[in-house]
């Protein structure tokens, strides 16, 4: 590769992206500086969460999809996320918690997250006023419980998990607690739980 295009690198993300997933080692200088880069615009998002970021969410998206090449640099990653996402979630740009929900579910069908992590992040997302997030977070759910399941039951996760819907059912928020709902009633009319 020319000095030319490896110098455009580290502002193409698809194509470093892409370079990264077929060999890591090559390339952990240049992901490196897109850590360091999305570390200070998560600190800028700190202050002003109420913002569009399509810097971050482009970033997180990045991290997200190569983040199984780098586990060592990337084990407070889903964490981070999570903790972002239950903390602002209310005031949070909707495309950018949308960014942020799909970046968890890429973590989480990668294995790089608990299951009961996220699911019960999920749930308490349920609350939001954002009705494609909810259909989103709806279908993961269910999703990721039936391929919990998919070869014996977990019964450690589904008690967990069923726990925390009944809570849920008592909850405030008569959207959260009907999607809570709905989850239970599809779980049961699919033979999962």
């Amino acid at each position: 590769m020319s000095g030319r295009n490896n110098n455009k690198l580290p502002t193409n993300l698809p194509q470093l992206q892409n370079l990264i997933k077929r060999d890591p080692a090559s390339y952990t200088e240049e992901f490196l500086q897109q850590y360091k880069h999305y570390q200070s615009i998560i600190e800028v998002f700190k202050l002003q969460p109420d913002r569009p970021n399509k810097d971050l969410a482009t970033l997180v998206m990045f991290m997200a999809q190569t983040a199984h090449c780098y586990p060592e640099h990337l084990q407070d990653f889903p964490q981070q996320l999570k903790s972002i996402l239950s903390l602002q979630h209310v005031i949070m740009d909707p495309d950018l918690r949308m960014t942020l929900c799909k970046a968890l579910i890429m973590l989480r069908n990668k294995d790089l997250i608990s299951p009961s992590v996220v699911l019960e992040l999920f749930f308490e997302l349920l609350r939001c006023q954002d009705k494609l997030l909810r259909k989103t977070l709806y279908t993961h759910i269910v999703t990721d419980i039936k391929n919990i399941n998919s070869k014996h039951k977990n019964n450690k996760v589904n008690t967990t998990l069923q726990n925390f819907m009944y809570s849920m059912l008592r909850d405030s928020s008569s959207i959260a607690a009907k999607m809570s709902l709905d989850v239970m009633i599809e779980l049961y009319r699919r033979n999962i739980w």
